[in-house]
């Protein structure tokens, strides 16, 4: 008899912590345009930590307590990426299928925010407006937006990944030889 092989760690804890977020997306959207676009919305990556953390400790406990830098980087890293391609594909599928019309409503609190944060950054007014007028034609959920934010998510989360795996590594100690004369 074969035993079973064990599930990926990174694949079930990566499609949890997906799930998380997208729960966590449909609640934000049923609080309205306002909350979906507030600083709350940052919590949400909180899931994919924790679930990389669990993961990694399920995976140190298959492994007798150990669990060397790569395999716990891989593990962080890859629930990271596959939650975060998971909820920016509901995301989309939301404000272009699902509800068409909360992506219009987004618009022009994205464009407020927008100029919010460009007047905090001492952009100058004709540039403010230059990038305003030109975020107006566009589709801030486009698939190119979204996927610009996924690369951000990815260079954002793959330091936090490495602390993650450097505090959760337990390298095997080296055996020493003894010559034999």
């Amino acid at each position: 008899m074969t035993t079973a092989k064990p599930v990926s760690v990174t694949l079930l804890y990566g499609g949890l912590a997906g799930l998380g977020m997208i729960l966590f997306t449909l609640a934000m959207y049923k609080a309205g345009p306002t909350v979906f676009l507030s600083s709350t919305v940052y919590g949400m990556y909180l899931i994919p930590l924790v679930c990389g953390v669990i993961a990694a400790l399920v995976e140190k406990r298959r492994g007798q307590g150990w669990l060397e830098f790569r395999p716990a980087l891989r593990i962080c890293f890859g629930i990271l990426v596959l939650s975060t391609v998971l909820q920016t594909a509901f995301t989309w599928l939301l404000v272009h299928v699902i509800d068409p019309g909360f992506g219009k409503q987004l618009t022009p609190l994205l464009l407020a925010n927008m100029e919010a944060n460009y007047r905090r950054f001492g952009m100058p007014e004709d540039e403010i407006s230059r990038n305003l007028a030109a975020a107006k034609g566009e589709d801030l959920f486009s698939f190119g937006s979204m996927a610009l934010g996924l690369a951000r998510d990815y260079i954002i989360g793959f330091p936090i990944s490495l602390l993650l795996a450097v505090v959760l590594r337990r390298q095997k100690p080296a055996v020493k030889q003894h010559k034999t004369q």
